[in-house]
């Protein structure tokens, strides 16, 4: 007498394999995950890749401050015809600016034949760069650093002007005199004197990227700018003028 086993029909299914409808859910599922890694991982290069290139435009930017408070930091008046200037002029108010400054630094390559030789005539401008058909080279201004060398009347002077930055939208300097800071600055009127410091900002244009973006932050829909306050360093004469100016034991 056979005796059989009967199973129910549950364990009888299973025992087949997976349904059509398993198997679908089952890739679905997978499907899901890997759209999910493949978003998190662009979203990961993307976000490496604008970090990466603000951190490059931040030390282009870094670079063109440090060349200005190089020259600030060295500069001069002397009562020769060879530095006897400062000047700092406004030349357009308001949120965007565009300065000018002039003055005369030590911070030129020394050259051996010229009486000053490391003594150097630097001007900071703004320009919009043209092509030689007069057409606009790119969106925004470019910052000049115009360097004159040879000083000398007799001589024609050497000037070579050169773009340290591009896309700058505003150029600003401020002039601190000991108590206020001033807007412009003239040392041939005002007792031909330095200012104490000088407050440098440059502001620049957003880059298209970002501005395309809709879902950038407000804080990154702000324009790019660097900042510095540079004291200058030009004092010497002032201290030697105060100490001829100090009794001494022998006028006692």
């Amino acid at each position: 007498m056979k005796v059989g086993v009967r199973f129910p029909a549950s364990v009888r299914r299973s025992s087949g394999g997976f349904t059509l409808i398993e198997i679908l859910v089952a890739s679905v599922a997978f499907a899901m995950i890997v759209l999910v890694i493949k978003v998190t991982l662009l979203s990961s290069l993307e976000l490496r890749e604008r970090g990466q290139s603000r951190m490059d435009k931040l030390n282009t930017h870094m670079r063109v401050m440090e060349v200005i408070e190089k020259d600030l930091r060295q500069c001069l008046l002397t009562e020769t015809t060879f530095a006897q200037d400062f000047k700092g002029d406004t030349l357009n108010g308001g949120v965007s600016r565009t300065d000018q400054l002039e003055f005369y630094t030590l911070s030129g390559v020394t050259l051996t034949n010229l009486p000053w030789g490391n003594l150097q005539k630097v001007r900071y401008y703004l320009e919009q760069p043209m092509g030689e058909g007069r057409e606009e080279l790119s969106e925004g201004l470019t910052l000049y650093r115009e360097v004159t060398r040879d000083l000398n009347p007799s001589v024609q002077n050497i000037i070579l002007p050169q773009a340290i930055a591009n896309r700058v939208s505003s150029l600003a300097f401020q002039y601190y005199d000991g108590e206020f800071w001033q807007e412009n600055w003239d040392s041939t009127v005002d007792e031909s004197k330095l200012p104490v410091a000088v407050r440098v900002r440059i502001e620049f244009l957003l880059d298209e990227t970002l501005k395309n973006n809709r879902s950038n932050s407000s804080r990154d829909q702000t324009s790019p700018f660097i900042q510095s306050t540079i004291a200058l360093m030009a004092v010497p004469q002032i201290e030697e003028e105060e100490t001829e100016s100090e009794p001494t034991a022998d006028d006692a």
